[in-house]
């Protein structure tokens, strides 16, 4: 018996031992074993180790530069490019850094010679890529009765034109849902009448916070003064309308390009068919190769991050600040110039402009629609400078206009600074919603954190592993999985 109690307590303190050891030397450990897997050529298990170590804050020049090689000499995929930009962008400046700068360096200076002539960096909304995920994309023609005929026929013709010229296929649906809903105001334009500048169609992205519902085409169907609008026009004006449908939201500086901001009128003055140009097919090529930000629900194959197309966030941010600044140069009157102009600005974090700009913007908005995209925006400004009454009053405007996700997010993060139950509240709510939502999960057991509710958070987690078992493996968690062992 007293055999068996020693050799107990010879293997509790072998184990104390162990984990003491463990403890104060996790780094290293993860370091070696990272270097026996590279030895042994598994450089997929190496650079895993070897990100352990990094996490816990090891700054080994040479086993920074071993990893970046190791990422260079792999298949370059998604995850080997967000490696690399991480290393190149984080805030250690050695040899592994420079190397990986150069190397994603060459990459665009690749790219770019692929594809020399595209308009690409103007793609993004609000510093982000939108596109769909999968194929083909449908679309649909509602509230069409006594449309004439040539309107349907033309649009068709658009779709056929984009599908022959790029990575893109399409499949007309009879009824809804779809991805991209054609709607036709039979009114002539009268609303949005700006001298002689005027919108044929226009289009808007129903997002719900990162994804994409549809998108939202409406055309007009006759001109201020009442005439209908010739064939050339509607197909002309559909090649532009669709490229936007297609996730490409902002325009292009060359008149020759579809989608070249005054094209719409100079489609009405000229009455001649277009041809899509080779920057045209080029940047719908790039932008359905390029890992979005928001997207719709489906299989999702990319080619590129934004960084090695777009370039880093100040490069994206410039690119949007001055199209918007030439949108509201061609079009003083039409609130998007100034939203666009806006976002760009709380991407600067100059967030006392932006209020200035969107409430601009809300003096020109015309829809309920644009109404609700400025009062949003509004209520993300306020909330930056920690002015959470202005953001709740911005939010509770929005939803007067409609109730949204994202309206439910923001309205759950001004909760969060001051009234942590709401916050609670607002973020189950949320789950409801999108029980799949890692994001959601993570900032409900972070409050619960903060708040001590240790047993709260382990609930929340187990509740979401048992559920979607598969996201034990997402990186995300991998800080809260301790929360596991509590019993």
């Amino acid at each position: 018996m007293k055999r068996l109690k020693l050799f107990f307590y010879f293997i509790l303190i072998f184990v104390l031992c162990a984990a003491i050891y463990f403890k104060y030397n996790t780094e290293q450990i993860f370091i070696s074993i990272g270097n026996y897997y590279y030895k042994q050529n598994n450089i997929a298990k190496a650079q895993m180790y070897y990100e352990k170590s990094f996490d816990l804050g090891c700054n080994d020049e040479n086993l920074r530069e071993i990893y970046v090689n190791s990422i260079i000499n792999s298949p370059l995929d998604i995850n080997s490019q967000e490696k690399l930009i991480k290393i190149a962008e984080g805030p250690i400046a050695d040899k592994a850094s420079e190397r990986a700068k150069h190397f994603l360096d060459e990459l665009k200076r690749e790219i770019n010679q692929r594809y020399p002539l595209n308009y690409i960096k103007q793609a993004p909304n609000n510093q982000k890529i939108i596109r769909w995920s999968h194929l083909p994309i449908t679309y649909v023609f509602r509230n069409s009765e006594g449309v004439p005929s040539e309107y349907i026929e033309e649009i068709r013709n658009a779709f056929s034109t984009w599908e022959k010229a790029g990575p893109i296929l399409f499949t007309e649906e009879k009824n809804l849902p779809a991805d991209i809903i054609i709607d036709f105001k039979t009114n002539k334009i009268e609303d949005i009448d700006y001298g002689k500048k005027y919108i044929v169609a226009y289009t808007a992205p129903q997002i719900n916070v990162n994804t994409l519902e549809n998108m939202n085409i409406k055309f007009y169907v006759q001109d201020p003064e009442g005439n209908n609008f010739s064939r050339n026009q509607i197909y002309n004006t559909a090649l532009h309308e669709i490229f936007h449908a297609l996730g490409f939201m902002g325009h292009s500086y060359d008149s020759r390009d579809i989608m070249y901001f005054s094209k719409n009128n100079k489609i009405l003055l000229e009455d001649k068919r277009l041809q899509l140009t080779e920057a045209d097919v080029s940047t719908l090529t790039l932008l359905y190769k390029i890992k979005p930000d928001i997207t719709n629900i489906g299989e999702l194959n990319s080619e590129y991050l934004p960084y090695l197309v777009l370039g880093d966030e100040n490069e994206v941010n410039y690119s949007k600040i001055k199209e918007a600044k030439n949108y509201i140069y061609h079009a003083p009157t039409l609130p998007g110039g100034y939203v666009d102009l806006a976002e760009s600005l709380v991407g600067q974090k100059k967030y006392a402009q932006a209020i200035k700009t969107l409430e601009k913007a809300l003096s020109l908005a015309d829809t309920d629609e644009m109404t609700y995209i400025i009062y949003y925006n509004l209520a993300v400004s306020y909330y930056y400078i920690n002015h959470m009454e202005m953001a709740l009053d911005y939010i509770q405007k929005a939803q007067s206009i409609k109730d949204s996700e994202e309206l439910h997010y923001l309205l759950a993060e001004v909760y969060r600074k001051k009234h942590i139950e709401k916050s609670i509240e607002e973020y189950n709510y949320l789950l409801q919603v999108s029980p799949d939502n890692v994001d959601y999960v993570i900032n409900l057991i972070n409050i619960y954190l903060t708040k001590n509710r240790y047993f709260d958070a382990r609930s929340s987690l187990k509740n979401y592993l048992k559920h979607y078992p598969a996201q034990k493996q997402n990186q995300k968690l991998s800080h809260y999985k301790k929360l596991l062992l509590i019993f």
